[in-house]
């Protein structure tokens, strides 16, 4: 039973490199390739634009709260309960993912682009962490839910509301009868 389980494991491990192995360039290519085209908006696309550019800025957000306050509880779980390690070690290693969540949103503020790419970076990171440490099936499941998946879709929905921004700002330029009324000029 234990061959037939390690066979099935290494099976998903295969698949799961060759997938990351083609999905990682594939992503980066796709991001290259987005940079150096603009999508035209109509004039009736725009207030459904902007509604979806928030939207998408906002779920990108909030992926990037949710991951950080799990991880960040999951730590101090993990360090305070299992390894007795004390409670300023606990707080020090709850702290680490809440800095790195205001970073994030930081620069995914004012650099949507930067952002979508440090949080691909980020996933590739933990994929290459668990490839280094030899993590279990369970461990990868944990990792992929709770980790690579909400980075890889922040990232997307970054890089998507940047891209739409960008397109609408464009379509607004070229069509300045739907710019708004301030940003005319007489």
């Amino acid at each position: 039973m234990s061959a037939i389980f390690a066979g099935i494991a290494l099976l998903v491990a295969l698949v799961g490199a060759v997938l990351v192995a083609v999905a990682v360039p594939a992503l980066f290519g796709l991001m290259a390739w987005d940079l150096t085209r603009s999508r035209e908006i109509s004039p009736a696309e725009v207030a459904d634009t902007r509604l979806r550019i928030s939207m998408e800025r906002n779920v990108a957000r909030g992926f990037v709260i949710a991951g950080g306050v799990f991880w960040s509880v999951a730590s101090f779980a993990g360090l305070y309960v299992f390894s007795d390690s004390g409670l300023p070690n606990a707080l020090f290693a709850a702290g680490i993912p809440l800095v790195a969540i205001a970073a994030t949103l930081i620069i995914g503020w004012y650099y949507e682009r930067v952002a979508a790419a440090l949080l691909a970076l980020a996933s590739v990171g933990v994929v290459a962490w668990g490839i280094i440490y030899q993590f279990e099936l369970g461990v990868w499941g944990i990792m992929a839910v709770f980790l690579i998946g909400p980075m890889l879709t922040a990232s997307v929905l970054f890089w998507m509301a940047r891209r739409d921004q960008e397109a609408l700002e464009l379509a607004l330029s070229l069509q300045p009868e739907l710019a708004f009324a301030e940003a005319r000029t007489q």
